[in-house]
């Protein structure tokens, strides 16, 4: 009986739809559609016959149905709603400590260190660390698909990050990107953490706490601020709270594992339990240094100094209590968890038709790896990885780009309504950086590097004829805000016809090919013998002064 009562409400949604004239047919199918609706007919109760509703009917009422529904749940909150219920909660606990930091001006790791010198702060905050949990996560529970659908169906510049729990409190992200992209979606910390925290000792429980929350109010103004878009928006990840979702990245991410440990070690794996079986017949950092064939994607950390061997003992003294002691089931960990890292942060983005944004150069590494070890495994012949360095060639040229705006000047920005202003003076380089089509790339490495290379010149020049129109926002001068450093693209390279993650937005705001006709694209370029791109896969906005 729910069944019948649910088909009726499609039917009933799928002729309302059509009589208003919301639902568009190809000509070649009205015919038979009208034909087929045509033929529902009522019973004498004035309710739909079910046996007269066709396949046809029925399969279009039913996708009718998930599009009102979707509309409806969205309906129910807005971005903008949820920003606000989302940092009540946390400004209700974090709001004195946060006024107490930017007094003394402190960092969130700073002062959540320095609390924990008084016990009763301790005691008293530990208190509240399980009911604050629980709230978070009922929270998001009940409001996570409607800012979901929400993301998922706007067409606008997203900058998904991922790499790390949260972006580096050294400096707010949004400053480095916000005129770039339009809305920075950034992870709940809490969701992230909320496991390691409940199996914590109290007074590390109550570091986190307190580190992770005055991490988020810095970006309370942005994800709250009165805009058309919001710059920053808070969301869990699907793999903090769905353990299929979460089983589904593992899957993935094992044979991206698999292909660094070859990598490292230049030799097969059949498996995981294959690799491990190797590993641990390397307990210490010599064993493991001594077996390396390729020791350059041995990499903890980009500013790590020392061989491997030192460097694997470093990592054993900084990680060793939650990874252990042992030199071979510590790379199993780091080839597992980074993959698996980079593996979900591309799955984040393309669910929400974003673009990746790497806020730490050692898991932007990682994360190109990432994308080299998926497009050797899909490519058809081999993987043409010049292309991929071609356009990583970028970095060690030092660019500058608008990426020191203060959080009251960008706010201020978006609400002036400047913000098309500015990006029509320095739009030349923007599209270029943000997506990247099939039908922009040439044979050689060297045409991408010069195509870009000219794109980041012009987008220079415009820089410094803006710096001349002296504007100011929030008393800030435009010309204040410009940095120096690197702005890298990666993008996977593969002979299969894959779309890039930045390729749904990018097809609404530049010329690059609509969906449908990518495999056409795909086919041409591969008859005539060239490589096929995806789209850009990932950001990295490096500063270096």
């Amino acid at each position: 009986m729910d069944d019948d009562n649910e088909l009726r409400r499609r039917l009933e949604l799928l002729r309302e739809r059509f009589d208003a004239g919301n639902i568009v047919i190809a000509p070649h199918l009205v015919d038979g559609f009208r034909q087929s609706l045509s033929a529902v007919r009522t019973d004498d109760d004035g309710r739909v016959d079910l046996t007269t509703a066709d396949a046809r009917i029925r399969s279009m009422a039913m996708m009718i149905a998930v599009m009102q529904d979707r509309d409806d749940i969205k309906s129910a909150a807005s971005l903008v709603d949820i920003q606000h219920s989302y940092f009540q909660r946390i400004s209700s606990v974090f709001d004195s400590a946060y006024d107490l930091m930017l007094k003394n001006l402190g960092s969130p790791y700073a002062v959540s260190k320095a609390f924990l010198k008084d016990g009763e702060f301790v005691e008293r905050n530990y208190e509240l660390v399980e009911p604050f949990l629980v709230d978070i996560e009922q929270f998001w529970g009940s409001i996570t698909a409607p800012a979901r659908y929400h993301l998922e169906d706007g067409s606008f510049l997203k900058g998904v990050f991922g790499g790390e729990t949260f972006p580096s409190d050294h400096r707010n992200i949004a400053s480095s990107t916000g005129l770039y992209l339009d809305t920075i979606i950034l992870p709940d910390p809490f969701m992230k953490m909320r496991h390691i925290i409940r199996n914590s000792s109290k007074v590390e429980a109550v570091r986190l706490f307190l580190d992770i929350g005055l991490q988020l109010m810095g970006y309370r103004k942005l994800a709250t601020a009165d805009s058309n878009l919001p710059i920053v928006i808070i969301l869990p990840s699907k793999f903090d709270m769905d353990d299929g979702h979460r089983e589904s990245v593992v899957s993935a991410a094992a044979p991206k594992a698999i292909l660094h440990a070859e990598a490292l070690f230049g030799r097969s794996f059949a498996d995981i339990d294959e690799l491990q079986d190797f590993l641990q017949k390397l307990p210490d950092p010599k064993e493991v240094a001594s077996a390396l064939a390729d020791s350059s994607r041995l990499l903890f950390d980009t500013e790590w100094q020392g061989d491997p061997a030192s460097q694997i003992l470093q990592a054993i003294e900084r990680y060793g209590d939650k990874m252990g002691s042992h030199a071979g089931g510590l790379i199993l960990q780091q080839c597992i968890s980074r993959m698996l890292q980079a593996t979900d942060v591309s799955w984040k983005s393309s669910s929400l038709g974003g673009v990746p944004l790497i806020d730490a150069p050692t898991s932007w590494h990682y994360y190109n790896w990432s994308l080299e070890y998926g497009a050797q495994r899909d490519a058809n012949t081999n993987l043409p990885l010049h292309l991929t360095r071609g356009m990583q060639r970028l970095a060690q040229t030092d660019m500058q780009w608008l990426g020191n705006i203060p959080i009251d000047a960008l706010i201020a920005i978006r609400k002036e309504g400047a913000l098309e202003e500015i990006r029509g003076m320095i739009s030349k380089g923007v599209d270029e950086v943000v997506t990247l089509n099939p039908t922009n790339f040439f044979r050689s490495a060297d045409q991408i590097y010069d195509n870009l290379e000219k794109a980041f010149e012009d987008h220079q020049n415009k820089i410094d004829a803006l710096r001349t129109k002296k504007w100011k926002f929030a008393g800030s001068d435009i010309g204040s805000w410009v940095v120096t450093g690197a702005i890298e693209i990666a993008a996977a390279i593969s002979g299969a016809p894959v779309v890039g993650v930045a390729s749904v937005v990018a097809s609404q705001l530049t010329d690059a090919p609509k969906l449908k006709d990518i495999p056409k694209i795909a086919k041409s370029l591969k008859n005539e013998g060239q490589d096929l791109s995806k789209s850009a896969a990932g950001l990295l906005f490096k500063h270096r002064t």
